[in-house]
Protein backbone atom coordinates (compact mmCIF):
# COMPACT_ATOMS: atom_id res chain seq x y z
CA UNK A 1 0.00 0.00 0.00
CA UNK A 2 1.36 3.67 -0.60
CA UNK A 3 0.91 6.00 1.54
CA UNK A 4 -1.41 8.11 0.42
CA UNK A 5 -3.57 4.91 0.69
CA UNK A 6 -2.76 4.29 4.09
CA UNK A 7 -3.16 7.80 5.58
CA UNK A 8 -6.64 8.42 3.70
CA UNK A 9 -5.62 10.71 1.33
CA UNK A 10 -7.77 11.11 -2.13
CA UNK A 11 -5.46 9.60 -5.24
CA UNK A 12 -4.56 11.69 -7.75
CA UNK A 13 -6.50 11.35 -11.20
CA UNK A 14 -5.03 11.47 -14.89
CA UNK A 15 -7.91 12.99 -17.29
CA UNK A 16 -7.36 13.62 -21.02
CA UNK A 17 -9.22 16.22 -22.47
CA UNK A 18 -8.81 16.82 -26.09
CA UNK A 19 -11.15 19.01 -28.66
CA UNK A 20 -13.57 17.31 -30.71
CA UNK A 21 -15.74 18.52 -33.50
CA UNK A 22 -19.74 17.49 -33.57
CA UNK A 23 -20.16 15.22 -36.79
CA UNK A 24 -23.56 16.08 -37.42
CA UNK A 25 -22.77 19.78 -39.08
CA UNK A 26 -20.20 18.36 -41.14
CA UNK A 27 -22.82 15.84 -42.61
CA UNK A 28 -25.52 18.54 -43.11
CA UNK A 29 -22.39 21.08 -44.82
CA UNK A 30 -22.07 17.68 -47.33
CA UNK A 31 -25.68 17.38 -47.81
CA UNK A 32 -26.32 21.26 -48.30
CA UNK A 33 -23.31 21.37 -51.28
CA UNK A 34 -24.55 18.40 -52.61
CA UNK A 35 -28.15 20.18 -52.94
CA UNK A 36 -26.84 23.34 -54.39
CA UNK A 37 -24.16 21.11 -56.86
CA UNK A 38 -27.45 19.90 -58.19
CA UNK A 39 -29.09 22.72 -58.49
CA UNK A 40 -26.36 24.47 -60.39
CA UNK A 41 -26.04 21.09 -62.78
CA UNK A 42 -30.01 21.15 -63.57
CA UNK A 43 -29.84 25.13 -64.21
CA UNK A 44 -27.43 25.19 -66.82
CA UNK A 45 -27.88 22.03 -68.76
CA UNK A 46 -31.27 21.87 -67.89
CA UNK A 47 -33.70 19.01 -67.28
CA UNK A 48 -33.82 15.56 -69.35
CA UNK A 49 -35.57 15.24 -72.08
CA UNK A 50 -38.14 12.40 -70.55
CA UNK A 51 -37.94 14.14 -67.01
CA UNK A 52 -39.52 17.55 -65.80
CA UNK A 53 -37.27 19.96 -63.91
CA UNK A 54 -38.40 18.55 -60.53
CA UNK A 55 -37.52 15.00 -61.18
CA UNK A 56 -34.06 15.61 -62.80
CA UNK A 57 -33.22 17.89 -59.52
CA UNK A 58 -34.44 15.21 -57.53
CA UNK A 59 -32.21 12.78 -59.35
CA UNK A 60 -29.19 14.60 -58.66
CA UNK A 61 -29.87 15.68 -55.49
CA UNK A 62 -29.88 11.68 -54.54
CA UNK A 63 -26.77 11.38 -57.15
CA UNK A 64 -24.63 13.75 -55.06
CA UNK A 65 -26.19 13.41 -51.39
CA UNK A 66 -23.60 10.20 -51.32
CA UNK A 67 -20.02 11.79 -52.35
CA UNK A 68 -21.59 15.20 -50.45
CA UNK A 69 -22.12 12.83 -47.27
CA UNK A 70 -18.61 11.51 -47.73
CA UNK A 71 -16.74 14.69 -48.43
CA UNK A 72 -18.43 16.25 -44.80
CA UNK A 73 -17.25 12.68 -43.22
CA UNK A 74 -13.98 12.77 -44.40
CA UNK A 75 -13.55 16.46 -43.75
CA UNK A 76 -14.12 15.81 -40.16
CA UNK A 77 -12.10 12.90 -39.79
CA UNK A 78 -9.23 15.71 -41.13
CA UNK A 79 -9.91 18.21 -38.20
CA UNK A 80 -10.44 15.21 -35.84
CA UNK A 81 -6.83 13.88 -36.86
CA UNK A 82 -5.97 17.54 -36.39
CA UNK A 83 -7.67 18.09 -33.04
CA UNK A 84 -5.09 14.81 -31.62
CA UNK A 85 -2.54 17.43 -31.05
CA UNK A 86 -4.33 19.78 -29.00
CA UNK A 87 -4.22 16.83 -26.32
CA UNK A 88 -4.01 17.77 -23.06
CA UNK A 89 -3.44 15.30 -19.76
CA UNK A 90 -4.98 17.05 -15.99
CA UNK A 91 -3.98 15.68 -12.84
CA UNK A 92 -7.10 15.90 -11.02
CA UNK A 93 -7.38 15.63 -7.18
CA UNK A 94 -10.30 15.77 -4.89
CA UNK A 95 -10.78 18.83 -2.42
CA UNK A 96 -13.01 18.31 0.58
CA UNK A 97 -15.35 21.09 1.75
CA UNK A 98 -13.21 21.56 4.71
CA UNK A 99 -9.84 22.13 2.29
CA UNK A 100 -12.08 24.81 -0.45
CA UNK A 101 -11.56 28.50 -0.15
CA UNK A 102 -13.57 30.89 -1.98
CA UNK A 103 -10.78 30.94 -4.98
CA UNK A 104 -11.79 27.14 -5.53
CA UNK A 105 -15.73 28.06 -5.20
CA UNK A 106 -17.23 28.93 -8.74
CA UNK A 107 -19.16 31.98 -8.88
Amino acid sequence: MSSREQTGEPQPRQVTVRPTPRLSPFLIAGVVAAVLAAVVVVLVTGPADDYSLRGSLGYLIVAFAMPGLALGAVTWLFIDWRSRKRTRTYDLQKIDSAERTPAHDPE
